[in-house]
């Protein structure tokens, strides 16, 4: 079942992901699911930390407000 946030924009990155990943995250301007999917996977995978573990916590909480990285990122 897809959950949509209940503030459209403002749905927080989950608190699972590891620091490193959330400080290059926080460090990148990157607050928010919103913004992660705007941001783009390839240019998240770029990121310190961001590996299959972060991609997948991060995949799983935007398919769970319905939010999902567009077919060419």
């Amino acid at each position: 079942m897809t959950r949509k946030s209940v503030q459209p924009g403002h749905t927080p990155i989950p608190h699972g992901i590891g620091a490193p990943a959330r400080r290059a995250m926080a460090h990148a301007g990157l607050e928010t699911l919103e913004q992660v999917v705007q941001f783009g996977k390839r240019e998240l995978l770029k990121l310190h930390g961001m590996g299959v573990r972060t991609m997948a916590q991060l995949e799983d909480a935007m398919d769970e407000h319905g939010l999902e990285f567009p077919a060419a990122s």
